[in-house]
């Protein structure tokens, strides 16, 4: 992959609009090529130095890959090479399929297993929540986590996630303010 990527890293620094998908289609091709269960994000960091970000999208079972490629990654001037996606706070909002999921506006509860008492599992609340489009709410707070926490932090701290409409009164029920789940999983 790096190979081929050192080869083709000027193509990658500034893609225009017009070219972008078919260059994206290809680096993605390459990736692949090392492992189909990596994906990646690049773009140009506010320090003006180009990123490519090396995911397993979560996946446990490929995170060695991850950090098997980034190891082997060339020192290339104007290029930052990260492993997993990182940490970007609370403070966005992001849609998924018409529905946002804001940090800000979340809550969630912290549960405990008598099967795993380390384990870190979170019930999220949302005052918007439908029954019906479960699996969209499952999905964006999974999305929303990656993003706030990190794909790694998430992946490995929080072992398990399930969706809830929000009481009324979500403190009075034992639920925390979201942003406040960063200073369990440091």
């Amino acid at each position: 992959f790096w190979r081929w990527f050192e080869r083709n890293e000027t193509r990658f620094r500034e893609i225009e609009e017009a070219s972008k998908e078919a260059l994206l289609d290809e680096l993605l091709e390459a990736l692949h090529a090392y492992s189909p269960q990596l994906w990646f994000e690049t773009g140009t960091a506010d320090d003006g130095v180009s990123e490519l970000i090396i995911s397993a999208e979560g996946n446990a079972d490929y995170f060695s890959d991850v950090r098997l490629l980034i190891a082997a990654a060339p020192l290339i001037a104007g290029w930052r090479f990260l492993a997993f996606k990182p940490a970007n706070g609370f403070e966005f909002a992001t849609e998924y399929e018409g529905t946002t999921f804001s940090p800000e506006a979340t809550w969630f509860m912290p549960l405990s297993s008598r099967d795993e008492p380390g384990a870190l599992g979170i019930r999220v609340g949302y005052a918007h929540y439908d029954e019906q489009e479960h699996q969209r709410f499952l999905t964006g707070t999974y999305i929303m986590l990656e993003c706030a926490l990190g794909e790694l932090a998430f992946a490995e701290k929080v072992q398990h996630v399930e969706v809830v409409r929000l009481p009324s009164s979500p403190a009075l029920s034992g639920y925390l303010p979201l942003v406040e789940l960063g200073d369990m999983v440091v």
